[in-house]
């Protein structure tokens, strides 16, 4: 039993530690704005929202242009196919007629005039059989340089001012002399017309063919449109022919070892290598990309454009319905952290809740200031009360003074002091019954202190000397009733001798202190001055009253200096050098005046 209570004990202590170290956790926490994770959860939403609408467009626009791409190559594959089998035809042709007629070309300058006749009009037939049965070859010749044979046949693809052209290229020196052109395929441009030329060469002989760049593209031309294009280019890039005639602009295309890139930021381009000639690109609009996004997307588009459209305006609909209230309601708070209990908030059309919310926030702050008035007057009449007791616990020790000096006066027969004392008493008794007035002028206290002294001068003839300097704008400010004769009182008590003369000096001044003014009250006797203890004491800001008896006039004096004007350190004490008491009161200069 005692082991188990034992363990609770301890369980409970450690929750209650637990507890303790969560609240400072949470104190030490600053709080976070209700509309900054409002708006914050708000734009993480739409952030996460258009994070996912980008990527699926861009995953869209990839798989499109992967598709775009595949298909292409697949569509230039044939093409490729079909150029390559074009040229494959024409390299056969030439090759079955250099074998079969070289031998008449070498020994075409060995022959007579007859036989050469029919030796050229024989291979002339042997060109124009090629020609006539392959659309593909666009020229075949034959040349022979020293016996001036040239002979030549011309495909249907080939214009008449075309023909002149290329005969007299290749007749003349230059073709004679171009070391590229040979049993592969070269290209050349007459006329800005771009030709593939294959030739084999036996000594000064050459027979070869030359294809167009346009007849290779005759196939490719059919399937293009008017957003997919097809280019052919040599080994350097420079295109020869293109379906669209104004790509000639873009020559020579970049060779920058991809095979599929984007060009003049308005194509995507798709290449691939024809290992005869170059390349062929197919030259893709980009905008025809987007013709490639199935509905889907396009609704997937359409959506992210109506919420970004949709979003801010629900944010504005949401930041007038919510957040406007909810600051509203914060700004009416602080207003009232400040003391503006008449705030009233804002009349406009806001939901049911915020509504009732701001019903529910009116009632209360006006239910609060009935309270706080309430609560505000009970407290005036507690410090009324409280300020009247303490002056109730000053006055006996006038009486009590003022009755042993009378009776010390009868044992020796002082009539004249005796009447002076009763005269100066019943001024004294009519002060102290002035109907409760918690403050007084400078004056009227300054008279009323003459008068007790005057009251001592009875009682102790010839040992009183005193002095009085007072501004005379001074004299009608208000100060607590009772404030100096409760000092002067005391300075009788401790400070007064027989057989020494007892010195009082009383000064009330303007001072300023931190652009502040005050009456400054000081008050000095050449006693032997107050003890360390009390001076520490007094002096302190936590001083309560003295529930012993002792200096229980000081500590009223003290706290009703703290109940009229809220605040502390407006008593101070100390002593004079080489000996004397010194106090020294701070009345401020307003609630001087305004105190009644």
């Amino acid at each position: 039993m005692e082991r188990g209570l034992r363990l609770f004990s301890l369980i409970f202590e450690s929750k209650n530690v637990f507890l303790k170290r969560k609240a400072d956790m949470f104190k030490r926490t600053k709080p976070v704005s209700f509309v900054y994770k409002f708006s914050l959860q708000i734009t993480l939403v739409l952030a996460i929202l258009v994070a996912v609408l980008i990527i699926s467009n861009v995953y869209s626009f990839n798989v499109v242009e992967t598709n775009i791409v595949n298909s292409s190559k697949y569509t230039m594959g044939i093409h490729i196919t079909n150029i390559q089998n074009r040229l494959n035809s024409v390299s056969k042709d030439l090759n079955e007629v250099f074998e079969n007629h070289i031998d008449d070309v070498v020994l075409y300058p060995k022959k007579d005039e007859s036989s050469k006749y029919f030796d050229a009009l024989r291979l002339k037939n042997a060109l124009l059989s090629k020609v006539s049965n392959n659309e593909s070859i666009d020229a075949l010749f034959i040349l022979e340089p020293s016996e001036h044979l040239f002979l030549m046949q011309f495909g249907k693809n080939i214009r008449s001012n075309e023909n002149q052209t290329l005969s007299d290229y290749l007749k003349s020196e230059q073709f004679a002399r171009n070391k590229m052109i040979g049993r592969e395929w070269s290209s050349i441009q007459l006329n800005g017309i771009d030709y593939e030329i294959k030739c084999f060469k036996l000594s000064d002989i050459m027979i070869g063919a030359a294809v167009k760049a346009d007849t290779l593209m005759n196939v490719v031309k059919k399937t293009s449109d008017s957003q997919n294009h097809y280019g052919l280019t040599d080994k350097n890039g420079r295109l020869l022919s293109a379906t669209d005639p104004s790509l000639i602009r873009l020559s020579p295309l970049p060779d920058n070892g991809k095979t599929t890139y984007k060009l003049d930021g308005k194509y995507f381009v798709i290449s691939e290598d024809i290992p005869e000639i170059g390349k062929l690109s197919n030259m893709i609009e980009r905008k025809s990309v987007l013709s490639g996004l199935d509905f889907i997307q396009w609704v997937i588009i359409s959506l992210g454009v109506v919420t970004l459209i949709i979003v801010p305006a629900v944010l504005t609909s949401l930041s007038r319905q919510i957040i406007k209230p909810v600051l509203e309601l914060v700004k009416a708070t602080k207003e009232l952290e400040k003391g503006n209990w008449d705030y009233q908030l804002p009349l406009h059309k806001a939901s049911i809740e915020f509504a009732k919310l701001f019903h529910s926030f009116t009632s209360m702050i006006k239910e609060i200031k009935q309270l706080k008035i309430h609560s505000y007057e009970e407290k005036l009449e507690r410090n009324k009360a409280e300020l009247k007791y303490l002056q109730m616990q000053i006055k006996p020790h006038f009486f009590l003074n003022a009755i042993t000096t009378i009776s010390s006066l009868t044992y020796h027969n002082k009539n004249e002091e005796i009447r002076k004392l009763i005269n100066y008493l019943s001024e004294h008794l009519r002060y102290m019954f002035k109907g409760g007035l918690v403050n007084v002028t400078v004056r009227e206290e300054i008279d009323h202190v003459t008068n007790y002294i005057h009251m001592q001068e009875i009682k102790f003839p010839n040992h009183i000397f005193h002095m009085i300097d007072i501004e005379p704008n001074l004299e009608q400010h208000r100060l607590p009733q009772f404030l100096i004769q409760t000092f002067i009182e005391n300075t009788f008590k401790h400070a007064l001798v027989y057989g020494d003369i007892l010195s009082i000096f009383m000064k009330v001044e303007t001072y300023s202190y931190h652009q502040e003014d005050f009456v400054k009250i000081t008050l000095e006797d050449y006693g032997e001055g107050f003890p360390a203890e009390i001076i520490e004491e007094v002096n302190a800001t936590d001083t309560n009253v003295n529930d012993t008896g002792q200096r229980i006039g000081i500590s009223n004096i003290k706290k009703t200096l703290r109940l009229l004007y809220k605040r502390d350190g407006l008593l101070k004490i100390s002593n004079n050098e080489p000996s004397g008491a010194k106090v020294e009161i701070w009345i401020p200069f307003q609630s001087s005046v305004d105190q009644a």
